[in-house]
């Protein structure tokens, strides 16, 4: 199960919900170099059944035996690199600073600032939500009044590179259903409900610009 970004609100007890049925992957990965904050790059992998790796993954020639062989999982065998950095101590620096609290504080606060982005999408003429809004990434697309599908896809990739190229902001657009619309992922450490706000005024700015140039 990939849940590079999502995994993380799991330390967050009113998300356990989102949780249910994990007992039946076989896998799951999660990226706390991601919603987390840990520095680049980290990723938690989860397996079931890690033998299947091992079979896969494993190589044991004399160079690489070593006296602990048999006492300790050697994680060469679970992957294609035989070493690897020490990633686990970049989440303890990071727990050791900010503490499970203030993980969850931010994390919380992400939330908010997208349900606060959610409803002002939701009353604006023009604006539309494409998926629910359970965590920190909201889906949407505008669609200019008189345009076809076709006119509004290239609008709608027209307006968020110009936010792109502006480095102002970084909006990722994506194909949902064969058209075009516009995932926003509220997640850096230092984004306040200020950041947001200019967002949403940006977005509005750039994508209204059509009712100009058409």
């Amino acid at each position: 199960m990939d849940a590079a970004m999502a995994g993380a609100a799991m330390i967050l007890p009113e998300c356990r919900g989102l949780w249910d049925g994990i007992e039946h992957a076989d896998s799951i990965a999660i990226n706390p170099h991601k919603w987390l904050g840990v520095a680049f790059d980290c990723s938690l992998y989860y397996v079931r059944a890690p033998e299947h790796l091992i079979r896969a993954m494993s190589t044991n020639p004399s160079y690489l035996h070593s006296t602990a062989d048999g006492q300790v999982k050697n994680y060469k065998d679970w992957g294609i690199p035989l070493g690897r950095r020490f990633r686990a101590l970049k989440i303890w620096f990071t727990l050791l600073d900010q503490g499970v609290e203030g993980l969850q504080a931010r994390l919380r606060r992400d939330i908010a600032n997208a349900r606060w982005l959610e409803a002002q999408v939701r009353q604006t003429p023009g604006w539309e939500l494409l998926a629910p809004v359970p965590l920190q990434t909201l889906c949407l697309r505008y669609n200019p009044a008189g345009l076809s599908p076709a006119q509004v896809d290239r609008h709608t990739q027209d307006w968020v590179a110009r936010i792109n190229r502006s480095g102002r902001a970084f909006l990722t657009p994506a194909l949902l259903k064969g058209r075009w619309m516009v995932r926003v992922s509220i997640g850096a450490e230092s984004t306040e409900r200020r950041h947001v706000e200019s967002l949403w005024a940006l977005m509005q700015q750039e994508a209204q610009k059509v009712q100009i140039e058409s």
